[in-house]
């Protein structure tokens, strides 16, 4: 039952994120945050190995996320490494990089459409979150 309430807070904690980041370009904090809470309940829950492996993992995509937020700012932000960090904890590995693949290839393809349709050009951003989010939902459907 605590596993299904959490999944519960999972979807409309990463609903919000996505809502958010669509309309303002932000990931806050006041929700990144709870979410990696979430995350940390859901993976002790799961036992003691899983929450170390899962921690692990989202020190390290965590960090790649951070790193590149700090050396290219314009092109992701420091509320994706914190979302990243949220959604590996809760996830864990390596369903974590089935969500990144997704997300990214979605973002990919609607990307290459607002250029070919010119709605945006290269220099314009696009919030990742979002994708993130689907990305995460997806996964969570096929394992």
């Amino acid at each position: 039952m605590v596993v299904l309430i959490l999944n519960f807070v999972f979807v409309l904690l990463t609903l919000l994120l996505a809502v958010i980041d669509f309309f303002t370009m932000r990931l806050p904090d006041k929700l990144t945050i709870p979410l990696a809470g979430v995350g940390l309940l859901h993976s002790s829950l799961m036992g003691s190995h899983i929450l170390i492996q899962n921690g692990l993992a989202a020190l390290v995509l965590g960090g790649l996320f951070l790193l590149t937020a700090l050396i290219y700012p314009k092109g992701m932000g420091m509320g994706d490494a914190k979302y990243v960090t949220a959604l590996t904890l809760f996830l864990g590995f390596p369903a974590i990089m089935i969500t990144l693949v997704i997300a990214t290839v979605i973002a990919l393809l609607i990307g290459g459409i607002f250029l070919a349709t010119k709605k945006k050009t290269v220099k314009d951003q696009i919030p990742f979150g979002p994708f993130l989010t689907i990305g995460a939902w997806l996964t969570m459907l096929i394992i």
